[in-house]
């Protein structure tokens, strides 16, 4: 089984979706069972399948705080072969004192989840490097950070690429599979960047880029993955080169 951990210290880079999308062409199109967690207390990952009341469901703070357990207790069944662990605003609550959270709760699921022969673990995380990030860094196989191809938005990869890099110490299987350009507008700019990432970064890059498309944002209105609910825009085409990439590790 593989845990990939989605995350960069900058927000709206694609994130969500980038962790959305790939679990749902993993499952439907691979036929891969996936669990995938909401590890960001804004939840917009929950609210991307139409989750938006954690309360009286499983969720990751629940997760977090009281222990893998059974894990089926803790998910929202989306598909046959998908799952999620919602979140909330009591995620936020995490890095106080004597929180009851326990920072091998996911490595513990993780365990569990390959004792049932699961194939995905994708964990969706906010733009900070706090407990629950530390958490899921624990557990990761892998991590994939999405960035929009800019100045900005690249010059945080030294600092991240430490922060994982320093996680080898207690979890020597972890590494960077791979930094997914994303929101891409087909611009001079942005494909000197992307070409700098792929000669000079030093980490593994993927080819694929994933274009700006309109509805991105529309299908996250409708609660309904971009493969769906639009197949033949740009998105959708590149998500799926960027899941088959991924599989055949062309990348890096």
């Amino acid at each position: 089984m593989k845990t990939i951990a989605i995350l960069n210290l900058k927000g709206g880079t694609a994130k969500t979706v980038t962790a959305a999308t790939m679990a749902r062409c993993l499952s439907a199109e691979y036929s891969e069972s996936v669990v995938l967690i909401d590890a960001d207390q804004q939840g917009n990952l929950s609210q991307y399948f139409g989750i938006t009341d954690t309360s009286q469901c499983g969720n990751t703070w629940r997760l977090l705080t009281e222990g893998a357990g059974y894990w089926p207790d803790f998910v929202t069944p989306i598909s046959p072969t998908l799952d999620l662990i919602p979140s909330g605003m009591e995620l936020a609550r995490a890095d106080l004192p004597n929180s009851g959270f326990k920072v091998t709760q996911i490595e513990e699921l993780r365990t569990v989840l390959a004792e049932d022969n699961l194939d995905f673990l994708i964990i969706d995380l906010p733009p900070s490097l706090g407990t629950v990030v530390q958490a899921a860094l624990l557990a990761a196989d892998e991590v994939i950070i999405p960035i929009r191809l800019d100045t900005f938005s690249t010059a945080g990869m030294a600092k991240l690429a430490y922060q994982v890099d320093s996680m080898r110490s207690v979890n020597p299987r972890i590494r960077i599979s791979g930094i997914l350009g994303t929101q891409y507008q087909h611009t001079a700019y942005e494909r000197e960047v992307h070409r700098l990432l792929l000669l000079e970064s030093g980490l593994p890059v993927f080819q694929t880029l994933i274009r700006m498309s309109p509805p991105v944002p529309k299908s996250f209105d409708a609660h309904e993955s971009i493969l769906t609910f639009s197949p033949r825009c740009g998105a959708t085409k590149d998500y799926r080169a960027f899941v088959e990439e991924y599989l055949e590790g062309s990348h890096g």
